[in-house]
């Protein structure tokens, strides 16, 4: 009588496993019941979302960089074997002190602003060399924010031209059980948003890059999981159950059959 028993829980269980992993109508836990009219129309308002300086791809100075106010200038002046080194803080309106000059170096590059230096200290040295690092100012670099069925969620960088695929990039891919066909963006103030959709599937299969939205600062990315991934997880938690439950009556070989993700102990 309690080997019948034991035989129909395993059975039992077996075949609630195996539904829990065909089972299509999961809903998804970002998707909410209620229809646009439950939102209500006196919110309390909110801050607008903080902005950044500058994309991330801008926050390195190049050779390209012009020096602005608030950038800070470590210069070296070389003349024979000795050299004279100075720190200075570009002011409000482009000037900066180099020794007891006075120089103009707002919007010029830094091999531009060496060349400016040596031109005006020449006249009381003989053969100065100038090198000028360029330290920009401390700024806010834009981002944008990944979220869902992804493997590290949260705040990324924004380099200029970002789209969708770049950011899923930037957190180290989707999971296998994301729905690529409906990414959702949620753009706009924090009082009037809007979504717009994006789809990757047709990037992977088509080669369709007209889905492949271009972001905007303070975007939020949301990667949505297919209902078959949450029914899967949950059978991941009861295959230990399973496993126990079914051993006595069937052949160690035969469980990976049911169960590929099966671990035999």
């Amino acid at each position: 009588m309690r080997t019948t028993m034991h035989k129909s829980a395993g059975w039992s269980l077996l075949c609630l496993s195996v539904g829990l992993m065909a089972m299509p109508g999961c809903r998804n836990p970002a998707q909410s019941s209620l229809p646009p009219s439950a939102m209500s129309a006196t919110a309390q308002a909110l801050p607008p979302m903080p902005k950044g300086d500058v994309y991330a791809d801008e926050a390195v100075p190049t050779a390209e960089t012009p020096i602005e106010s608030g950038d800070t200038l470590d210069i070296v002046i070389r003349r024979g074997a000795g050299e004279e080194k100075f720190m200075s803080v570009v002011r409000e309106n482009g000037m900066i002190g180099a020794s007891f000059l006075e120089v103009a170096v707002g919007g010029l590059t830094a091999q531009q602003a060496e060349a400016r230096i040596q031109e005006q200290v020449l006249p009381y040295m003989r053969n100065p060399r100038v090198q000028v690092v360029l330290k920009k100012k401390s700024l806010k670099i834009k981002r944008v924010f990944v979220f869902g069925d992804v493997r590290k969620p949260g705040a990324v960088p924004m380099p200029r031209d970002m789209t969708v695929l770049q950011a899923l990039a930037a957190v180290e891919n989707y999971n296998e059980t994301a729905l690529l066909e409906e990414i959702r963006i949620v753009r706009g103030s924090l009082d009037r948003p809007y979504i717009v959709t994006a789809d990757l599937a047709r990037t992977f299969t088509y080669g369709d890059l007209s889905r492949n939205v271009a972001l905007e600062e303070n975007d939020v990315i949301f990667v949505p999981r297919e209902h078959l991934g949450d029914a899967s997880e949950a059978a991941k938690k009861i295959m230990p159950i399973v496993q126990v439950a079914i051993a006595p009556f069937y052949p160690a070989y035969l469980i990976p059959a049911f169960f590929p993700t099966a671990t035999l102990r």
